[in-house]
């Protein structure tokens, strides 16, 4: 039996992550995880992306949104809303664009400009989009923010 990358990055973090650790969604986890992906843009260091959750414990929230292409601006209002409201100084915030084929570079800089805007400077932000071809016409934010 194979594994493909993901699913042993997957056994990895399970074996590896202190507890008591925060129960994510499989989506939450499948978005972090994509982003670690050489095909990611820009793809986050799996260990740094490891490190970082595991120093955060329980005290994350996580907020996705899914929606049509055309719908990015709906998209992103509704996913900064509800993070600005978990945001408090300072923080980490990881932002998880995924898309199908049609993922587009232009979509990608308006969710970064839009997070950078949007959260306090004195916060970190992570950012990456991953290809999700089960998502065809459809994009979706998934946002991690530290407590």
């Amino acid at each position: 039996m194979t594994l493909n990358r993901r699913e042993c990055l997957r056994a990895l973090a399970l074996a590896f992550t202190p507890t008591p650790s925060v129960v994510y969604s499989q989506r939450v986890l499948d978005d972090l995880w994509a982003a670690t992906e050489p095909d990611a843009m820009p793809a986050l260091d799996w260990g740094d992306l490891s490190a970082v959750l595991a120093r955060w414990g329980r005290s994350t929230w996580s907020h996705v949104v899914t929606g049509h292409h055309c719908d990015l601006q709906t998209i992103l209002l509704e996913s900064i809303e509800a993070t600005a409201q978990q945001v408090s100084s300072p923080s980490t915030v990881i932002v998880v664009l995924r898309g199908g084929f049609d993922l587009h570079l232009d979509q990608c800089r308006a969710v970064s400009s839009a997070f950078h805007s949007a959260v306090p400077a004195c916060s970190e932000l992570w950012f990456a989009a991953a290809p999700a071809p089960a998502l065809v016409d459809k994009l979706r934010l998934t946002v991690v923010v530290s407590g």
